[in-house]
């Protein structure tokens, strides 16, 4: 499972990215870089699904696979698949990580589970009469909701609990077994205490990444079907109330863009936030990434999106340094990344990227 996750980084990246770039977006940073790989490399459902990765464990995987002949290091450093790493990746069953839809909802994914785990937990040890106990979920917000939800609930509490039973059988019988089983091994409730996540990887005799990711599609395939079957998943769907779609622009940017949207120029905002003009021009960019209508007619003309896409198109790169050399150095940085920022939008409305 790890190595399927990895794999897909190092084949869509094409040996364009570090292991760090890797890193950076199997634990969601949020930098204007690792937002635009994600988007520019279409790797936007995994953004963010490992947030627990460790880094030594990425690197440990990354030279296991080397010496299994399945990925290369330049000179630089940088993954790049081979062959046999191909035949790998297209063996793996791609409905076993079908689930994730990272970029979107990885910001709202662990509220719902702590949600789920001690609504569980409240409800089976309510029916078996068990009213003192330690919540297995150390958090006050959701303790707080899982309050509420028995407050207002109090006299539906049993039917609401065999709902919730009935609901995640239903789900987890269609969900590939080994996963399910994961999910049923960490629940606790009604004198029932669930197993570490040590305890499973000895248990099943997995890795510890594996049962990591595992677990976690297993959190997104419940969320994503809860959410769009109220009527089938009642309870479910309550665990999922107030959780909506993250949007990744980040609070400092979003000032920026409201600025931007009035009208004030880059040297306005500058002086305005007192921020340096590479963190502007970050933001800049991560609006155009995350926000399809986007004006960026104040910093580049049309023409010079078309001209920047076309090149990257035509050398077959997002490396920025590439492009700005084939280009003569006509253009910054700045606007080679808000350039292939837009051009992201376009060629996911179905227009070519050397549109005229």
């Amino acid at each position: 499972m790890f190595v399927h996750l990895v794999l897909t980084c190092v084949d869509r990246l094409r040996g364009e990215r570090t292991v760090s770039g890797i890193y950076h977006l199997l634990t969601g940073k949020r930098s204007s870089q690792t937002l635009q790989d994600a988007k520019g490399y279409e790797l936007d459902p995994l953004f963010g699904v490992y947030p627990s990765l460790k880094r030594e464990s990425l690197e440990k995987q990354i030279n296991i696979l080397v010496h299994n002949g399945f990925i290369q290091l330049n000179e630089q450093s940088f993954p790049s698949i081979t062959s046999e790493g191909t035949r790998q990746l297209s063996s793996f069953p791609v409905h076993e990580l079908q689930y994730f839809e990272g970029m979107v909802w990885h910001d709202v994914v662990p509220t719902f589970v702590k949600r789920v785990y001690l609504l569980l937990q409240a409800m089976a040890n309510s029916n078996a009469g068990i009213h003192h106990y330690v919540p297995i979920v150390d958090d006050f917000g959701t303790q707080n909701w899982v309050r509420k939800v028995h407050q207002q609930f109090q006299d539906k509490l049993p039917k609401m609990g065999e709902s919730l039973y009935e609901e995640i059988h239903h789900l987890l019988k269609k969900h590939p077994s080994l996963q399910a089983e994961l999910f049923v091994h960490r629940l606790t409730g009604g004198g029932v205490i669930g197993m570490t996540i040590e305890q499973l990887t000895r248990e099943f005799e997995l890795y510890r990444e594996d049962v990591e990711i595992m677990l976690q599609h297993t959190y997104y395939y419940l969320f994503l079907e809860s959410k769009r079957d109220k009527a089938r998943y009642p309870v479910l769907h309550l665990c999922t109330k107030g959780l909506d779609a993250t949007h990744l622009i980040t609070r400092s940017a979003r000032k920026t863009y409201q600025y931007i949207e009035q009208g004030l120029s880059m040297q306005e905002i500058m002086n305005i936030r007192r921020l340096k003009k590479s963190t502007i021009q970050d933001h800049i960019v991560e609006s155009a990434l995350i926000i399809p209508d986007f004006s960026i007619a104040s910093f580049l003309s049309e023409v010079d999106v078309r001209e920047i896409n076309k090149m990257g198109s035509q050398l077959d790169t997002k490396k920025l340094k590439q492009i700005h050399e084939a280009l003569d150095g006509k253009y910054d940085y700045f606007e080679l990344r808000l350039a292939l920022a837009k051009g992201q939008h376009a060629i996911r409305e179905g227009m070519t990227k050397d549109e005229s």
